[in-house]
């Protein structure tokens, strides 16, 4: 069978890379994110009709009263909740639902500001406290060149989802960055992999030099990477397409997050640390 230069290809995936980093930071710069209630405050209203309701139906009397950033969700017990962000009334909310037939109000609740500025801390420490993590794990397990070259590569993945939902203006809540968490876990999950196949090979073949290595261990898992990143990507994409917006809001991340991140768990890790090693180690690699 034959085998991919894919060290070769390189230079095209850094272009390519910097392209969709460029992207994402004007896109950040200019639009911003679209931050839900978790981040911003608002008011959650729950909400029980006597018989079962359309969402749809829900969503299209809220935004006739231009309530149209205002999310609707099913809850196990049979309610609606009916999330508003700040500036928007729940008077208008509450005549739009009544709308609809005879509604209780089971609750109403409203995230204040500190509230949602403590959130919006934690989401940002639990993204630092996971690299920071992944850092140790792949320091530990490989060299600390090769957890660098992971950990940029990570990030990289993690950056490009973000500037997704900037550019889409999505909205980033505490369940989207769960699911940022769970992008990054996959992501350096198919680069230990790699880095895997690389460094056994690298025992055994004592002959060959780290660009050939590379190139062959790549090869190698590449059926498995492919196998495992296409059965997840035709399960994200499914529920992405039919799962409502809510739940099409978190696999948004997944989507983009699993192509992204089989890409760079290909080439841009591996060839961050081919490059990394070239040029800083030279006289300590000598098969470099």
């Amino acid at each position: 069978m034959k085998q991919i230069d894919f060290m070769g290809l390189r230079l095209y995936a850094y272009i390519i890379s910097v392209l969709l980093i460029l992207v994402s930071l004007f896109s950040l710069y200019w639009k911003g994110l679209n931050l839900g209630l978790d981040f911003t405050g608002g008011t959650i209203i729950e909400v029980k009709y006597p018989t079962k309701i359309d969402i749809s139906k829900v969503r299209k009397v809220l935004e006739d009263e231009g309530l149209n950033s205002a999310q609707v969700q099913d809850t196990a017990s049979g309610t609606l909740l009916v999330k508003l962000k700040v500036g928007e009334p729940k008077e208008k909310a509450l005549s739009a639902l009544k709308k609809l037939g005879s509604a209780e109000i089971v609750s109403m609740q409203s995230i204040g500001g500190v509230i949602s500025d403590e959130l919006r801390r934690k989401a940002i420490w639990s993204l630092l406290t996971a690299l920071g993590g992944i850092l140790l794990y792949l320091g530990y397990r490989f060299e600390p060149v090769w957890a660098l070259s992971g950990i940029v590569a990570l990030a990289h993945d993690v950056f490009i989802v973000l500037g997704a939902y900037s550019l889409t203006q999505r909205e980033i809540n505490l369940d989207v960055v769960a699911a940022f968490l769970i992008v990054a876990g996959y992501s350096v999950s198919d680069t230990v992999v790699v880095f895997d196949r690389i460094r056994e090979n690298l025992r055994i073949r004592k002959a060959m030099d780290l660009k050939q290595v590379i190139n062959l261990s790549i090869n190698q898992t590449l059926t498995r990477t492919i196998m495992t990143s296409l059965t997840v990507l035709v399960v994200a994409l499914a529920l992405f397409l039919f799962g409502g917006p809510a739940l099409s809001n978190i696999m948004f991340a997944f989507v983009i997050g699993i192509a992204v991140g089989t890409l760079s768990s290909i080439f841009v890790a591996s060839a961050l640390m081919l490059d990394i090693k070239r040029k800083f180690f030279k006289t300590a690699l000598q098969r470099v």
